[in-house]
């Protein structure tokens, strides 16, 4: 027996076989799949704020660029406490012994102990401090240019920040396009298999070749295929989602079954470039780099300037082997009593010294010269820094401005295209259109609708990269889509 093609029935069941064995493949995976989450399903599921955070917690560059800048606040705090006096407390015990000790130099003059002294003690308390109160100002010097490097870590940070942000954000929506296309490939695959039941049925009263069920099983087959290739690559893209965070493959997400629209910003272009100047941590940096040249080529001449150090104390002393006698230990030298104990002691002094070198070889002038070079170099790279931050935001602008009339023409070409498909899918029922026509339409409206779904996130990665290029500081108030 033959269909009203000429082809024989054979190949109609070999068909039917070949789909059945996708079908069974398809459900395989799909079990497969299924397991994998339910295995994370004890996790926490993490929305794209709380997705940053945990980034932002369990980044090693964050962790590195802060420890960083812990470390260059401590270097900080120790240059910037030589601007200021340290205040010391000293305890000492001094205890010596000795025996067959000769008189050493004073038996030149005669002078003899009638008794060795075996046994010398003394217990000093004291509080004091010594500073050097102006060395050229390069204490001062020191202690601004790590307070520089303080800030340039912060600002390296918090861009780093930053762009964690922006690409988690990027990994984020990824997933959710790889979501739609699986909704959409769903779809189809449904629309596929009602041409085919309708190609069936058309075939049964005359008014379809065979070749018509034949095209629409291989078009069932061909939506099958994405569908499982879509599933498929959405477990990858929330794998790369978990490795973009820090987090183990499993981790669970969640995800809106809307993607939002973020208001697009009305402020004037100058405006956002003036707060972009003002907030942007490249900027912040090359202007610190600028300041560090400068201190750089002051600190040159430090040693031209005269070094004043101060010294103080105040304390008490004590002997217990004090020599406490009204004569003398010394034949030939009457010495008078010493006091045992002391009612205490204070000590204040000053010392300012100032060295000139008459003759340098022109090493100063050679460094001079270095440090000048050093200040017009950060300042071009201050100026083409600001230059640079003024072009992305322009562009940042003009992207999210042109995503946003782009997801406007999706959204129409989105409606046009699911009607199309429709009419097309009744026509073709009705023997109105051929199998091709409703093919096509179908096609079509899937085409619209990744259209749709590409143009939402495109328009999301535009606004979030305008945030970013204007500088919003806090990396969670980036991908803060509420109100949206």
């Amino acid at each position: 027996m033959q269909t009203t093609d000429g082809c024989p029935d054979a190949i109609s069941v070999a068909a039917k076989r070949t789909a059945h064995m996708v079908l069974a493949a398809a459900v395989l995976m799909l079990n497969v799949f299924a397991a994998a989450r339910s295995a994370s399903a004890d996790d926490a599921a993490l929305d794209l704020r709380n997705a940053v955070a945990y980034a932002l917690d369990h980044s090693g560059d964050i962790a590195n660029r802060r420890a960083s800048l812990a470390n260059d606040e401590a270097i900080y705090a120790k240059d910037h406490a030589l601007e200021y006096p340290p205040v010391t407390g000293l305890l000492q015990n001094t205890l010596t012994k000795q025996s067959n000790v000769s008189a050493g130099s004073l038996s030149q003059y005669g002078i003899v102990p009638v008794a060795p002294i075996t046994t010398f003690s003394e217990n000093t308390a004291q509080i004091g401090t010594q500073w050097t109160a102006y060395n050229g100002s390069y204490n001062q010097i020191v202690a601004q240019r790590a307070h520089r490097q303080v800030e340039t870590d912060r600002d390296d940070l918090r861009r780093a920040q930053q762009r964690l942000a922006q690409d988690v954000t990027t990994a984020y929506f990824a997933v959710s396009v790889r979501r739609e296309a699986v909704q959409l490939d769903a779809a189809d695959k449904a629309y596929q298999e009602a041409l085919l039941d309708a190609a069936r049925n058309e075939e049964r009263v005359g008014r379809a070749a065979g070749v018509d069920v034949l095209r629409s099983q291989v078009n069932a087959l061909r939506a099958q295929a994405a569908l499982t290739t879509a599933q498929s690559d959405e477990v990858t893209a929330r794998e790369s989602l978990a490795a973009a965070i820090g987090a183990p493959p499993d981790q669970a997400f969640a995800f809106d079954d809307v993607l939002p629209e973020p208001v697009l910003p009305v402020t004037p272009l100058a405006q956002l470039v003036s707060a972009a100047e003002a907030s942007r941590s490249d900027i912040a940096g090359a202007v610190a780099a600028v300041a560090n040249a400068r201190l750089t080529d002051s600190s040159i001449d430090t040693d031209r300037f005269p070094v004043l150090q101060v010294n103080a104390a105040f304390g008490n002393q004590f002997s217990p082997t004090q020599i406490n006698a009204t004569t003398s230990l010394f034949t030939g030298l009457p010495l008078p009593a010493f006091p045992r104990g002391s009612p205490g002691f204070w000590s204040i002094g000053a010392t300012e010294t100032l060295q000139i070198g008459f003759v340098e070889y022109g090493s100063r002038h050679a460094q001079h010269r270095a440090a000048h070079f050093a200040i017009e170099s950060a300042q071009r790279t201050l100026d083409t820094t600001r230059y640079s931050v003024e072009t992305d935001v322009r562009q940042a602008l003009r992207g999210a401005q042109t995503a946003a009339a782009n997801l406007a023409t999706a959204k129409e070409a989105s409606a046009l295209g699911t009607e199309s498909a429709r009419i097309a899918q009744l026509q073709y029922k009705n023997g109105l259109i051929s199998l091709s026509d409703a093919t096509q339409a179908e096609r079509d409206n899937l085409s619209a609708q990744n259209d749709l779904v590409n143009a939402r996130v495109n328009y999301i990665d535009a606004v979030v990269r305008l945030r970013v290029s204007v500088g919003t500081s806090d990396p969670l108030a980036i991908v803060d889509f509420r109100g949206a």
